[in-house]
């Protein structure tokens, strides 16, 4: 625990790093933005194995491995970030996805369910990036969000396609 409580006085902090290109140590802010990204996607990763696995439509499963591959993309990338600040990056959770190809919901219910936790990542992404002083993480953390989006809203085409989601009541003035 510190010992006593600094104040910043310099702007250099957000810009995170020196002229010889030396980062500073991320801030304990920081690293809990980069531990979320980690929870969230180790739990995405899981969720999108064990639904590409069952999955019945092929489009529907090639869309899940998309997500699973995009999990791992942002997982190895903030650890990265971790390893070269001298942190070691957060192990998994106990929990791994059984061999079962029995769908537990159907590929509707379950490409919903993505699209529901792509927004809600979207969300933590944006909120996430305001904690954030280092330039370099705003700008990758920024490019995840992009690459996010991206994947949500291909799952939402999907579900248009599939013809699986209900147009949203009309506003009647």
């Amino acid at each position: 625990m510190p010992s006593s409580i600094d104040f910043i006085h310099d702007k250099q902090y957000m810009k995170g790093s020196t002229i010889l290109g030396q980062k500073r140590l991320l801030n304990t802010i920081e690293f809990g933005v980069l531990y979320r990204a980690f929870e969230s996607n180790i739990t995405g990763m899981q969720l999108m194995k064990g639904f590409a696995q069952c999955a019945k439509d092929k489009d529907v499963q090639k869309y899940f491995s998309k997500g699973l591959e995009l999990s791992k993309e942002i997982i190895l990338e903030n650890e990265g970030i971790l390893i070269e600040s001298n942190i070691q990056p957060p192990s998994t959770p106990g929990g791994t996805v059984t061999s079962s190809t029995i769908a537990p919901f159907s590929d509707r219910l379950m490409l919903f369910c993505n699209y529901l936790l792509g927004s809600f990542s979207l969300g933590g992404q944006g909120f996430s990036a305001t904690f954030l002083w280092r330039n370099d993480l705003i700008t990758k953390i920024g490019v995840q969000a992009k690459d996010i989006f991206e994947y949500t809203r291909e799952g939402a085409a999907l579900l248009m396609s599939k013809g699986w989601i209900e147009e949203p009541p009309k506003m009647d003035l």
